[in-house]
C-alpha cells in the first residue's frame, strides 16, 4: 500500500498533533479505485497552491506522533457508493443547521468574511455531533455566523460544487474537493482567510467550546503574521487555546 502524507513541518506535527480531538473521533473517506493516506492527527495546511486532480485519496488510520490536545473516537470508513443509504441526522436537527451554514453548492467567502469550509458524512456519528451541537448551541452558532461564511460539504455525495480557488471560480465534483484538500477523515475543518487561502486544518470533531475559542483566534486575527507552512500558525493556536482555558491533552466539552 502506498501511502503519502501532507506537507506538514516536523514542529507544527508535534505541536498540534490532535488539535480537533485527534483522530479517534473522526470517520475516514475511503475509495477502493485509490491508494490509502495517513490520517493526519493534527490542524494540516493544504499543500501550497494545491491543483484539483482527477480523483481523491482515500484514508487509513494512523496514530498521531504525539498527544497535544484530546481524545477521539476509532475512525470507520465510508460505505462505497453502492452501499444502502446511510442514516443521516434527524431531519430538523439538519433543517436548523442549514440556516448557520450553506450547503456548498458556492463555495467563497461573503461580506469580506472567513472562509469556513467544514467536510462531513451523513453516517459519521462525530459529523452529528457537530451539526447537533450547531443547532442546540445558539451561543456557537451566532459565532459561526459572525465570524465566518460557514459552508458544509457532504464528502460522501457527488455533487457539484462553484469554487473560488486561486482567485478563479472553478466548476468541481465533491471528490475534487476532498482531492484538493488531501482529506483523509471527518468532520474536518478548514478555517479559511477572505481570500479563500488556507489558514489552518483541522480533522475531527472539535467540541463546543474549543470551536468558539478557535473562531475567536481567527476573528482577532492571532494568525495574521504568522507563516502558515513552518508551524507558526499552529504554535499561536496552541498559545492561544492554553491562554483561554483549552488545556492541552485533556478532552473538552
Amino acid at each position: 500500500m502506498k501511502r503519502t502524507t501532507i506537507a506538514l513541518s516536523a514542529a507544527a506535527a508535534l505541536l498540534m498533533v490532535g488539535c480537533g480531538n485527534s483522530t479517534k473521533e473522526a470517520k475516514v473517506i475511503t475509495d477502493t479505485k485509490v491508494a490509502a493516506v495517513p490520517v493526519a492527527a493534527a490542524p494540516v495546511e493544504k499543500k501550497a497552491e494545491a491543483t484539483p486532480s482527477a480523483a481523491p485519496k482515500t484514508a487509513a488510520s494512523k496514530k498521531p506522533a504525539a498527544q497535544a490536545t484530546a481524545q477521539m473516537q476509532a475512525p470507520k470508513k465510508l460505505a462505497p457508493a453502492t452501499a444502502k443509504a446511510p442514516k443521516a441526522a434527524p431531519i430538523p436537527v439538519l433543517s436548523k443547521f442549514y440556516t448557520v451554514f450553506s450547503d456548498g453548492a458556492q463555495i467563497a467567502p461573503k461580506d469580506g468574511k472567513p472562509l469556513l469550509l467544514v467536510f462531513g458524512q451523513p453516517a459519521d456519528p462525530y459529523t452529528q455531533k457537530l451539526q447537533t451541537d450547531v443547532t442546540e448551541n445558539s451561543g456557537l452558532a451566532k459565532a459561526i455566523t459572525d465570524t465566518m461564511t460557514p459552508v458544509y460539504i457532504n464528502a460522501a455525495a457527488e455533487k457539484r460544487h462553484k469554487f473560488l480557488h486561486n482567485g478563479e471560480m472553478m466548476d468541481v465534483d465533491t471528490k475534487t474537493l476532498v482531492s484538493i484538500y488531501h482529506l483523509d477523515a471527518t468532520p474536518t475543518l478548514i478555517f479559511m482567510d477572505d481570500k479563500s487561502q488556507s489558514i489552518f486544518m483541522v480533522p475531527g470533531y472539535m467540541p463546543p467550546k474549543q470551536f468558539e475559542v478557535t473562531l475567536q483566534f481567527v476573528k482577532e486575527g492571532a494568525w495574521k503574521g504568522k507563516d502558515r507552512k513552518n508551524g507558526d500558525v499552529y504554535q499561536a493556536l496552541k498559545s492561544y487555546y492554553e491562554a483561554h482555558g483549552i488545556q492541552v491533552g485533556k478532552a473538552q466539552k
